[in-house]
């Protein structure tokens, strides 16, 4: 089998670099949260809701950073039944506890990212469409700065991340992608990097992308140890055991597929118990 040449393997890595279902193998527990189907060509990701003996319930709703409008609007119809909803994202420091803008920009490069493939597939982003100024809404993430200062003690930085991603791709074939030599070659980077794409060209960046999150755990495969995963799943846990204690029945917590295995493993050592889950579709191809 043909493997992927190494521009195409370059906008991979820009794609799961973006991707929540990056950071652990998808052919096994990740599977339980993001998921492709070729057909009818889907993409989903679920809410699996865990109860403790007290009878609370926390709902793991695992998230996808682009995806449709009606996706979205879905999660935000969802996210009003909670008394809270502890939600990822790694803010500037000074807005950390402040009451979030409608109109948010964190200045963050890789959401100027997201937005860019979003509109190449004739998507939207999370950052776009969440109201993240809803009034149960509670931050559980790590600030930038803390993010940058857990980096700085695992001796970790975006390169590190790079080189894992590009050193993990060798060994992955077209085959697990869901498109043909033909689509690729047909493909038009320069316009998926102005966003100025045809329809057939987001069909295959939709298949491309969703079926990279399906493949074999993508390739940022053994990131679960690092800050970008395990030093956020903490903080998001410690928020969690703070809302539990207080006595809410029903908390959402809110986050990128890639930290739903560990959390789900860490939440069920305390006591917590999977009960049910459902799929929310985050696009159509």
């Amino acid at each position: 089998m043909r493997i992927i040449h190494r521009a195409y393997l370059s906008l991979i890595v820009l794609l799961l670099v973006l991707s929540p279902g990056s950071a652990e193998k998808a052919s096994g527990e990740l599977s339980s949260f993001i998921q492709y189907k070729p057909q009818p060509g889907m993409v989903q990701t679920s809410v699996l809701t865990m109860q403790n003996s007290r009878g609370q319930e926390l709902d793991l709703v695992s998230a996808v950073h682009v995806g449709s409008p009606t996706y979205y609007g879905e999660l935000n119809k969802r996210f009003k039944g909670y008394d809270a909803v502890l939600y990822e994202l790694i803010l500037p420091d000074e807005m950390a506890g402040q009451a979030l803008p409608a109109q948010m920009n964190t200045g963050s490069g890789v959401s100027g990212i997201q937005g860019m493939i979003a509109k190449s597939m004739g998507l939207t982003t999370q950052i776009e469409k969440i109201n993240y100024t809803a009034p149960n809404f509670v931050h559980a993430d790590l600030t930038r700065n803390g993010l940058a200062q857990k980096m700085a003690e695992r001796q970790e930085n975006l390169m590190t991340y790079m080189m894992k991603a590009l050193g993990s791709s060798g060994s992955m074939d077209q085959s697990q992608l869901g498109v043909t030599d033909e689509e690729l070659a047909e493909l038009d980077l320069m316009a998926v990097m102005s966003g100025r794409t045809s329809a057939k060209d987001r069909k295959v960046l939709r298949k491309l992308f969703g079926s990279a999150m399906g493949a074999s755990g993508g390739l940022l495969a053994g990131l679960g140890d690092s800050a970008l995963i395990a030093d956020r799943n903490q903080a998001a846990l410690k928020v969690a055991r703070r809302e539990v204690q207080s006595g809410k029945r029903r908390i959402a917590l809110f986050y990128g597929a890639a930290h739903m295995p560990d959390l789900k493993k860490q939440l069920e050592s305390e006591g917590w118990k999977r009960v049910r889950t459902d799929w929310v579709t985050a696009w159509d191809v």
